[in-house]
Formats: C-alpha cells, sequence, structure tokens
C-alpha cells in the first residue's frame, strides 16, 4: 500500500514550521498546510502569532486579505472583527444592543515561536515544537539557512534525508563519491515520535569543503548522528576528524500532496566568521540543489509496505521509515490505496 500524507491524519497533530518569525507583522499573511489554507498574524508589534483558517465562519472570505485593528484581524468583506483566540468582537451590521452569536469565531489552530520560526499544529499536539538543543548551546553559531517551497512530498523529502546511500551519487559533486558506496554496518533505534541511527562513511573534502571545514585533504571520514526528532522533523550532527560539527536541523511542512515547505537551520561549533558562513551556506545550498531535481520527479504518493520496493541492507534507516509512517496511517483505520502499477512485490 502506498498513501499521500492527506490520507495520514496523526501527522497533522505535529508542529510544523510556516514562515519566519521576523517575516510576520501585524498584517496577516497567508500559509498552506495539508492541503488548507491559514492565516497567521501578530495582534501587535513584539505580541506571540496567532493562526486561524483562512476563512471568515461569516460568508469565507479570506483573513489573510484583510488587516488589524486594536489587535483584531478585520475581515475584508463586511469588517468582522476577532480577537486573539478567535472571538468574533465586533459586527458593524448588528446593533450594538445585540449578543454576538457564539458560532461568531474563527477556527484557530496551535501557533508557537520557537528558534525564529513559526510554527503550526493544525490537529491535537501529540508533541510540542521538537527540541533543537544546540540552539541554546554557547559553545555554537545558528544560523538559518532554507525555507522554500519545493514540488515534492514532505516524507520524500524527509526519506531522503535519512538515506545515506545516495550521498555517493547524487552528491557526487559536492560531498559524495561513487568509488566509496559502500556503508559499514549500523542499527537503527525506534523511539515514540521516530527513529535514529548513527554511521561512519568517508566523504570527498572538495575545495568549498576545504573552506568550509578548515581541512587540507582529499577525503575525510564523516561521522553522522541522525534522530528523526519527529515523522517529518529531524536532526543531523556531522562530525570531522578535526573537530568541527555541522549540526542541522531540518524538515518538510506538507503544503499539501505534492508539495512542501522544505526548511533547515544549521548549528556549528567553530564560531564561523561571514566569509565562513557564505561558504557553509553556499555548499547546503549545492547539496540540497543535488537532491532537489531526484525528489521533484519522484511520485508523491509513499510505499509503507516493506515488499512494495527492492531493499538492500543499505536501506535500514528508510525501511524503518516506512514502519513508522504505516503505524500512523493505520490510525486512521481507512482503506488505503493499493501500490502503484510500477510497484514490485516479493
Amino acid at each position: 500500500m502506498s498513501v499521500l500524507v492527506s490520507e495520514v491524519p496523526a501527522l497533522r497533530d505535529y508542529f510544523y514550521p510556516v514562515a519566519y518569525g521576523a517575516d510576520l507583522t501585524v498584517e496577516p499573511r497567508r500559509v498552506e498546510l495539508f492541503g488548507q489554507g491559514y492565516a497567521i498574524w501578530r495582534p501587535s508589534p513584539g505580541w506571540p502569532a496567532e493562526a486561524a483558517a483562512d476563512e471568515c465562519p461569516h460568508r469565507g472570505a479570506r483573513l489573510s486579505q484583510g488587516w488589524l485593528a486594536d489587535g483584531c484581524v478585520v475581515c475584508p468583506y463586511h469588517g468582522w472583527r476577532f480577537e486573539a483566540g478567535g472571538a468574533c468582537t465586533l459586527i458593524p451590521q448588528n446593533d450594538p444592543s445585540l449578543p454576538i452569536p457564539p458560532r461568531a469565531r474563527l477556527l484557530t489552530a496551535h501557533c508557537e515561536e520557537r528558534y525564529g520560526l513559526v510554527w503550526l499544529c493544525i490537529g491535537t499536539p501529540r508533541a510540542g515544537v521538537p527540541d533543537f538543543p544546540h540552539a541554546g548551546d554557547a559553545d555554537y553559531v545558528l544560523r538559518h539557512e532554507f525555507l522554500e517551497e519545493w514540488a515534492a512530498s514532505a516524507p520524500r523529502v524527509v526519506d531522503n534525508s535519512l538515506d545515506i546511500s545516495h550521498v555517493a551519487w547524487v552528491h557526487r559533486g559536492t560531498v559524495g563519491d561513487p568509488e566509496f558506496p559502500m556503508l559499514p554496518p549500523f542499527e537503527v533505534e525506534r523511539h515514540r515520535h521516530g527513529l535514529r541511527f548513527h554511521l561512519t562513511y568517508v566523504s570527498k573534502v572538495s575545495a568549498a569543503q576545504k573552506a568550509n571545514l578548515g581541512m587540507d585533504v582529499d577525503y575525510a571520514e564523516r561521522s553522522t548522528f541522525v534522530d528523526l526528532v519527529q515523522p517529518l522533523c529531524f536532526t543531523a550532527i556531522l562530525r570531522y576528524a578535526n573537530g568541527v560539527e555541522h549540526v542541522l536541523y531540518k524538515g518538510a511542512s506538507p503544503i499539501d500532496d505534492h508539495r512542501s515547505l522544505f526548511w533547515q537551520l544549521v548549528a556549528r561549533n567553530d564560531a564561523p566568521d561571514e566569509a565562513r558562513w557564505a561558504t557553509i551556506v553556499g555548499m547546503d545550498r549545492a547539496v540540497t540543489g543535488e537532491d532537489r531535481p531526484i525528489l521533484e520527479g519522484i511520485p508523491a504518493d509513499f510505499p509503507l509496505q516493506t515488499t512494495t520496493e527492492v531493499h538492500t541492507r543499505s536501506d535500514r534507516m528508510t525501511v524503518e521509515y516506512r514502519r513508522l509512517l504505516g503505524e500512523l496511517a493505520s490510525e486512521s483505520g481507512l482503506p488505503i490505496r493499493p501500490d502503484r502499477l510500477w510497484s514490485r512485490t516479493a
């Protein structure tokens, strides 16, 4: 069987970044998650962000086309006002002596700000915003890298990041080398919301990587510690022999079944100056640029049965990822579409 993200209701019970906090003003803006539109705004400068379905309960106009007045979001269609929490405070067409109907309220979403990002959960949270300990560690410097739309499904984006065996081939122009395709034996550990694993393999040190890492070798062992902290969010610590740690905090927010908001933060323990940061971000941009066309060419529906595709021992982490998503999909009790015609069965 295979699924699209819309067919796994449990995924709605997690938080996903949808915007940079610094970009959010007192004017409402529209974002999309799981195929639905949401308006996000600040009631006043410095206030926590608010979020609600981008639809006025009166006649369905988009709140994101409205504006803020006295801390309330104003519907652009008939001027109804809604305060933080979603309650309507004013219906201009009503006699002031009449009560406001209790149903005149917004369908709000859970909204938090952390690590400079605005996070939404549109379901019932089964976990908070994922923790990123390096963000508060004085030995590391944090930098935002990406928050951009990709024409690839969110599980495909995350699956790719868990798949270390593709590095030698897809990233042969940056950090990989087809001469070193083998991975050492490793184990995958499951935990409540995800999985983790650790392995060490050979990484190519290009001219850009030499400037990035401060290393003067052509190849180096790279130890990778990956923790899928939630189904569509993970951390990866890339540790090099010279002690440099390149820590990624990344994931994919499902815009809909076929598009995702790819996001990534990076933390470094070598106190890069601005020139080094330009090299670091440039290298990460080059690496993700190699992934993107591959992922955008893969079908959005994600196989869950381990007999659907052909696997090898190096696919252990992505096989476990399929099991994890399969367990979440089974919670709904809904029938899942059969596998695609091109799928192989054992």
